[in-house]
């Protein structure tokens, strides 16, 4: 079988092409705060929060990137109700995705400075909910990374209000970058040491 035929059967894979989706989602989370940070041409460094991003002159890009990741993770959660048997996707994958995906519209369309408490109820259930799937919905040979993960952006939110050492804005990107590392690791990549760690291994549900 030459190479290109190889390549080409990889890629009518749909279980490739959903890994391939989760990776992205992956990555234009982790990379909202920059690309915010980029946008705000005026400001001389990070502003405190993601949602204080939606008062920059151009915030329609706010508006463009919050948009862009809830509907990829509504759309992934779309995916699991479809394919759930058919690519032996997680059963907790349906809900959580949707849910986290229409808590960012919620925060969009909820600016902080208008609709302070709703907006932050959104924000909470987006956020928290992340250290929440990370911590509780995870494959088990990732079990311990999961964990760690998760308290990890428990306790960013923990030093940006009880023990105020960091901004909001790093607590948020800690918990977007777990997110970030959750979709990761269940597309199938595996953060073990372990020799077969590398092994390729089918997809696990949940127990």
């Amino acid at each position: 079988m030459s190479y290109l035929h190889q390549m080409a059967k990889k890629w009518r894979d749909p279980l490739r092409i959903f890994k391939l989706f989760q990776c992205a989602i992956a990555v234009i989370c982790v990379s909202i705060p920059a690309l915010l940070r980029l946008a705000d041409k005026n400001s001389p460094g990070f502003r405190n929060s993601i949602s204080q991003y939606v008062y920059i002159s151009d915030s329609y890009i706010y508006g463009m990137l919050l948009c862009v990741a809830a509907m990829m993770f509504i759309f992934n959660g779309a995916v699991y109700f479809q394919n759930e048997e058919r690519l032996g996707l997680k059963k907790a994958g349906k809900w959580y995705n949707v849910v986290l995906g229409l808590s960012l519209f919620g925060v969009i369309l909820f600016p902080p400075h208008t609709f302070e408490v709703v907006h932050y109820l959104f924000g909470g259930l987006f956020f928290i909910g992340n250290a929440l799937v990370t911590g509780f919905f995870h494959n088990k040979k990732d079990r311990v990374i999961s964990i760690t993960l998760a308290v990890l952006t428990l306790l960013g939110f923990v030093f940006c209000y009880i023990v105020p050492w960091i901004s909001l804005l790093a607590a948020e990107w800690i918990s977007l970058a777990v997110i970030s590392l959750h979709f990761i690791m269940q597309s199938g990549f595996s953060f073990r040491l372990d020799p077969g760690s590398t092994q390729r291994m089918a997809p696990e549900r949940i127990r």
